[in-house]
């Protein structure tokens, strides 16, 4: 009988583990997709804004 509890606890251990690497893991990928994604969106907001802020400054230099 303690065989069998001993392997059973030893089973539910390797199961928990097992799923947490599996969650650690996902996780851990998912935010380098997340990050990557905010860094091309932040540099694509910069990029938008300094075209714009070009775009003005040309405007304000042939206006007057």
């Amino acid at each position: 009988m303690k065989r069998n509890k001993l392997k059973i606890i030893f089973r539910i251990i390797e199961l928990v583990l097992g799923i947490l690497i599996i969650i650690a893991t996902s996780v851990l990928y998912f935010m380098d997709i997340i990050s990557g994604g905010a860094s091309g969106v932040i540099s694509a907001v910069g990029m938008g804004i300094f075209i714009h802020a070009n775009n003005l400054s040309k405007k304000d230099n042939t206006t007057e």
